[in-house]
């Protein structure tokens, strides 16, 4: 593989995991203002008193298992950041090699 090529790769692959974290933030944050609604709905609807396990507990749930995937894939894209860093990095290295030992 070409060294250009390498880096262009690795740039991509940055760029779409910078999206991929992005968009798993801005669901968390939704998820989190949703959930904020809810519980002042939940208290006006119910006088401030406790309910029982209603359709708006399965949906915190539901909410609950969305948040979860968000985090796991803010932590993916992480980590593909950090991996496609490394060979950007690499390339970089090699290209600086190349250059030393031509001079």
């Amino acid at each position: 593989m070409e060294i250009g090529a390498a880096m262009n790769t690795g740039l991509q692959g940055m760029q779409r995991a910078n999206q991929q974290v992005s968009e798993a933030s801005q669901e968390i944050a939704s998820a989190a203002g949703r959930n904020d609604v809810q519980q002042q709905d939940n208290a006006n609807t119910n006088g401030g008193q406790p309910a029982t396990e209603t359709a708006t507990e399965t949906a915190q749930s539901v909410n609950a298992a969305s948040t979860t995937d968000s985090l796991v894939s803010l932590n993916e894209g992480q980590t593909n950041f950090e991996a496609n860093t490394r060979t950007v990095e690499t390339a970089d290295e090699m290209l600086g090699t190349l250059i030393d030992t031509s001079a």
